[in-house]
């Protein structure tokens, strides 16, 4: 039988680790396209509770689980995307009551076993249901969300879903300037460099049937056509690729199945050949953008490092020049030297920009709108890695996510307990425009301790 504390640990731990993950901050009013943000954030993170035994957390044909995500969406759409239908829980007894005298002792054992583990996640239920609960609660203004408490007990009932379903119907109506948004959302360009083929033909599949959902239908022709505009202008695959899949027959080519089976297994023959070659880059390879962002910091940290330097040694050949003019050689000599810092400045910035900028296909050129917008990866604004310091790239990006770990990296460690990890706190400049509102970052600096 689970204990008080043990049960009372889970819901904790749950709890303590949504918190750490704040959904981004909306001022004022929100619209349809903050709703739609925040709960894709919500949902995200859903998908992601380990530890849940429930029948509909899981597919039982493919083994897929959803975590909590059903408490998040609601069962219309949950069942829609994933094909199971969702139960409501109630909080289960202490004790199986199937379990009677008559169980045979092996038996009861394994039920014993069974239920220890279905109490279990209703505690994580528990402590995920009121973090994120919190969690939207600091995203929003209470004026928008104040409708929901209750006389006596304020928002102690209240879930995720009914925050949602209320900022649905009273605050986010769909009208048709929102459906007109989700559509261009729908259709928004492939960044081959931040999400893997795979990946976007997963998406433009899952958001068709939300869509659907809204009464916003996108055609079948309609996505195939988008994802092979995309195939093109991303430049991934060569003449002889792109014209083999042409010559193919239009039973094939008008297929979104089969078209995304070509390009993913050629996508993944070039992976598999660069892995078993040692190679670390191909046409078809995709970098880590977490790794690139963060060799950006970690440079610029040392940029500044020697501009101090050679700030410090032209103050002091300009002393020197001051008090002993006599001595020009030494200060040839000094000159030179900041000559030299300057010029590896002015190299390592080229360096820096060189990581930032390079798409996987070094031979890519960026579009022309993303050289504009200043940086472009998401943070987990208000997050915290041991090896990356505050504000880490990428929006799961922690401790115990972080994918490119320094020596000695602590996966428990956090911003208020760094546990002598990276104090480091991206500047305004390595910041994506959307996050420098973030109330964990806007106008605050790295804690002094």
């Amino acid at each position: 039988m689970t204990s008080s504390s043990t049960a009372k640990t889970a819901e904790t731990t749950a709890y303590e680790a949504v918190r750490a993950q704040p959904l981004t901050r909306i001022h004022g009013r929100p619209t349809r396209t903050d709703y739609e943000r925040i709960k894709k954030e919500a949902s995200d993170l859903a998908s992601e509770v380990e530890d849940i035994v429930y029948n509909w957390a899981r597919d039982p044909a493919t083994g897929t689980e959803y975590g909590l995500l059903a408490e998040i969406i609601g069962e219309p759409e949950y069942n829609l995307l994933t094909g199971v239908t969702w139960t409501q829980e109630v909080e289960p007894d202490k004790y199986d009551p199937a379990i009677t005298a008559a169980t045979a002792t092996h038996t009861r054992k394994r039920m014993e076993e069974d239920w220890e583990e279905y109490r279990q996640s209703w505690y994580i239920r528990k402590g995920f249901l009121r973090g994120m609960t919190m969690n939207m609660r600091d995203a929003l203004d209470e004026a928008y969300y104040s409708q929901l408490k209750h006389v006596t007990t304020a928002y102690r009932n209240t879930t995720p879903l009914q925050i949602l379903e209320h900022l649905d119907t009273r605050w986010c109506p769909l009208d048709i300037r929102a459906k007109k948004q989700l559509k261009a959302e729908f259709y928004a360009d492939w960044d081959s460099s931040m999400i893997h083929i795979t990946a976007f033909g997963l998406k433009l599949d899952e958001e068709q049937q939300r869509l659907a959902l809204l009464g916003i239908v996108i055609s079948d022709d309609d996505k195939l056509q988008f994802y092979m505009e995309q195939i093109y202008s991303s430049n991934m695959f060569d003449k002889k690729e792109m014209v083999e899949w042409e010559t193919k027959p239009v039973v094939i080519k008008d297929d979104f199945v089969e078209a995304k089976r070509y390009f993913e297994n050629l996508v993944k023959d070039s992976e598999t050949y660069t892995q078993n070659s040692g190679g670390t880059a191909t046409k078809h390879g995709y970098d880590s953008a977490n790794m690139t962002a963060d060799v950006g910091d970690e440079l610029r940290r040392y940029i500044q490092q020697i501009a101090t330097a050679a700030s410090a040694d032209k103050e002091s050949a300009a002393n020197i020049s001051e008090a002993a003019r006599a001595k020009d050689s030494q200060i040839t000599t000094m000159t030179s030297q900041i000559k030299s810092l300057t010029d590896a400045v002015a190299a390592l910035t080229a360096s820096m920009a060189n990581k930032e900028n390079a798409a996987p296909n070094s031979n890519r050129v960026r579009d022309e709108r993303d050289r504009n917008t200043g940086f472009t990866y998401k943070r987990n604004m208000g997050g915290y890695c041991w090896s990356h310091g505050h504000h880490p790239v990428g929006v799961n990006h922690t401790s115990a996510t972080c994918t490119q770990k320094k020596q000695g990296h602590c996966d428990n460690a956090t911003a208020t307990n760094r546990k002598n990890g990276d104090n480091f706190w991206p500047p305004m400049e390595r910041v994506k425009q959307s996050q420098k509102e973030h109330d964990s970052y806007k106008g605050k600096t790295a804690p002094s301790n």
